[in-house]
């Protein structure tokens, strides 16, 4: 009789730590992936924190995003493209075989997605593009003036950066609804949180 009761009371034991263990498992994340893109840079990841969240990712659709870009990541033949090194006379042929399978990941996360959340990057990519054109114009001339001056092109570089990012902020509150508004602005603030302090 007291074996059964140890038998039953090892049992709950295990039970609940696989239960522990399956709670502390790590939620698939693609808060750092790269739905948005740039003229000149391609596809990068969030312009502004928290970003991804306005899309409304449903669970699913994380656990897929998240599983096919692992797939890439973890595939041999990608692994040894990216290994290949700089100098090496293969380094092309290791390129398009990272880009190809890229471009079949995106391809992948595009049909995850909805019409809904396609339309959505689209129209942000827009507003970032016109944030971008628009202190393009501003700044455009400064640049010629700062030619020569390493250091001082360098903090208009940073200037312009920083009014990019304050007009697309300005162009988010504008076009966004107060819900991808409020989801943003949880995810930064969760994003924040796993940043290591400096």
């Amino acid at each position: 009789m007291k074996s059964n009761r140890l038998i039953i009371q090892l049992l709950a034991g295990v039970i609940a730590l696989c239960a522990f263990g399956a709670e502390k498992e790590k939620r698939a994340d693609v808060s750092d992936y790269p739905f948005w893109s740039a003229k000149k840079r391609g596809f990068v990841a969030q312009p502004v924190p928290g970003l991804n969240a306005v899309l409304g990712l449903t669970d699913v659709q994380v656990r897929e995003i998240a599983a096919a870009r692992d797939a890439m990541e973890n595939d041999d033949v990608v692994r040894t493209a990216r290994g290949v090194s700089k100098s090496d006379p293969q380094r092309e042929q290791a390129r398009a075989t990272v880009e190809a399978a890229t471009a079949r990941l995106r391809e992948k996360v595009a049909t995850i997605l909805t019409a809904e959340q396609r339309a959505l990057i689209d129209k942000i990519n827009g507003l970032h593009a016109a944030a971008v054109e628009e202190t393009a114009i501003l700044y455009g001339p400064r640049f010629g003036t700062v030619k020569n001056d390493e250091a001082a092109r360098l903090r208009l570089q940073e200037e312009v950066r920083n009014a990019t990012d304050e007009v697309f902020r300005r162009n988010l509150e504008r076009d966004l609804t107060a819900e991808q508004k409020a989801a943003m602005g949880r995810a930064a603030e969760e994003e924040a949180k796993k940043r290591p302090a400096k």
